[in-house]
């Protein structure tokens, strides 16, 4: 398709027979990539014989893994000349930005990709053929859906098939399941057990944690009251986090803190019966392998960045300085302090009730 003839039009519609190779930039945080899915999944639906890459940072391209809506990952780590040279050699036809990157979009130029699709934002909109303007409207977007309005702006809103309603958005292997289940049986978990998955970190920042201590008081409840069995989950810089719960909950709580992939930390949330989690990255996944999850949030909007599908409960008080979206609250982080033990563990017993 020859990218002159692109005209400047709020809906611009493609011929997809003409495209053959599709590359989707990925966002760079986790939850965000997640959210992405939906409009991934459309892509795929609407090129159903076309290549489709994936580029990214390579713990996001981890995600994507044993999906079904990619064929191909391009890991891009190293410098900006080096990312576009082994671009350039794919002779991708479009490129769609799902971040807003002034990074991305100049690399996918000077790679002369012929068409290149993506919010005109943050200086870049000339070097996108297809820019799309960001009003009023498109700012108060979900993140799915603002995602979404991307491959709207190319072919026009339709009606997005089954996928749309789909109950899992991510894709594991049988043996990545197998692997979990072996680790469980390691930790003398059996199966059918009441497994409850503790998320205490977010790696934005601490304006969007719950308090350790109450973690580790509503892991004691829950072993206690309910026989759970609790995992806590997080990342190497979230090791001091998940020890401090195990030390304070004073019960039998497993800590995989550090200790998993990408794609183990995705298994092993798969065999959870209900994620308690702040607003995270993993708090997406378990939302995207459709686990029930108890989300708490504080600095952040759920109304924006809330975790997909309906059989979720989320936690969040109405103070007047949230959302503010900061990495570290400036005063006393209130939005946090107010949510109580028994707030969550009403959640997770309403959950209890229903499986």
């Amino acid at each position: 398709m020859d990218a002159s003839k692109v005209e400047d039009k709020t809906i611009i519609m493609i011929n997809n027979q003409g495209i053959k190779k599709v590359l989707v930039a990925a966002p760079n945080w986790i939850g965000d990539a997640v959210l992405a899915l939906p409009a991934i999944a459309r892509v795929r639906e609407l090129f159903p014989a076309s290549r489709i890459t994936i580029s990214g940072l390579p713990h996001i391209c981890e995600l994507f893994r044993e999906s079904p809506y990619v064929n191909d990952m391009r890991i891009y780590s190293g410098s900006l000349l080096s990312t576009v040279s082994d671009i350039k050699k794919c002779g991708f036809d479009l490129a769609i930005l799902l971040p807003n990157s002034f990074r991305t979009a100049l690399m996918v130029n000077l790679a002369r990709i012929p068409l290149r699709c993506g919010y005109n934002r943050d200086g870049r909109g000339i070097m996108l053929n297809m820019a799309i303007k960001v009003d009023a409207r498109t700012k108060k977007l979900p993140q799915t859906e603002y995602y979404m309005n991307i491959v709207n702006y190319i072919f026009g809103d339709g009606v997005f098939s089954g996928e749309q309603k789909r109950k899992e958005w991510l894709h594991l292997s049988q043996g990545e399941l197998q692997h979990a289940n072996e680790i469980l049986h390691n930790f003398n978990i059996p199966s059918g057990s009441l497994i409850i998955g503790i998320n205490p970190g977010a790696a934005y920042g601490s304006a969007k944690r719950w308090h350790p201590e109450r973690f580790a008081l509503l892991c004691r409840t829950l072993v206690n009251t309910h026989n759970a069995k609790v995992i806590v989950f997080g990342s190497q810089q979230e090791l001091n986090i998940a020890a401090e719960i195990v030390n304070l909950s004073q019960v039998p709580v497993i800590s995989m803190a550090g200790k998993t992939s990408i794609r183990e930390l995705m298994s092993l949330i798969k065999q959870c019966s209900i994620f308690v989690t702040n607003d995270s990255g993993p708090m997406h996944i378990a939302a995207a392998l459709n686990i029930p999850i108890v989300a708490i949030f504080g600095s952040t909007d759920p109304e924006k960045t809330g975790p997909m599908g309906n059989n979720h409960i989320v936690i969040k008080k109405d103070v007047d300085c949230s959302p503010c979206f900061k990495r570290k609250c400036p005063t006393d982080l209130k939005c946090m302090d107010l949510i109580t033990v028994d707030d969550v563990l009403k959640g997770v017993e309403r959950i209890i009730e229903k499986q």
